[in-house]
């Protein structure tokens, strides 16, 4: 998802409104798993839900993380709007039932993924610098390389 800096007083229309924190899930072809976790406040768009966790019962990063699940997806009750589009209503959401463990596990499983997140980014990285290095070596040197001259 991307952000845009928009005046507010100039907005018309129904636009949700989200604070850092919330969940904003787009609830059209939800199988697509366009959740993110806000990292500021602003406004969605009308085919957005926003979400508050309670922080005294669950984890925010623990919750998102499960409504991107196959899991969650398989219990979800997916409808399909009057256009063909596969989307999900607002109480069907909050109707997908599923055990939370305690709060301290849930961070230590949100933890886990973070790290393992990080950890995958990195490597994305290194791996996208190795194919742009490889990308800028002469065809010649290449020619050379696979036919063993090197």
């Amino acid at each position: 998802m991307g952000s845009l800096d928009v005046e507010m007083s100039e907005l018309t229309g129904r636009k949700p409104r989200f604070y850092k924190g919330n969940i904003v899930y787009g609830y059209l072809r939800p199988y697509l798993n366009k959740l993110w976790v806000a990292e500021f406040d602003g406004l969605c768009s009308v085919d957005q839900y926003v979400y508050v966790v309670d922080p005294k019962k669950a984890d925010t990063f623990f919750i998102a993380s499960f409504m991107r699940s196959p899991v969650y997806l398989e219990r979800a009750p997916v409808g399909v709007t009057p256009g063909y589009l596969p989307r999900i209503r607002t109480e069907e959401v909050a109707s997908v039932e599923f055990n939370v463990p305690p709060l301290p596990e849930q961070r230590r499983i949100t933890a886990k993924l973070s790290e393992q997140e990080a950890s995958a980014e990195r490597l994305r990285q290194t791996l996208t610098e190795q194919l742009d290095a490889v990308n800028t070596l002469p065809a010649a040197l290449l020619r050379r390389a696979f036919s063993g001259e090197l």
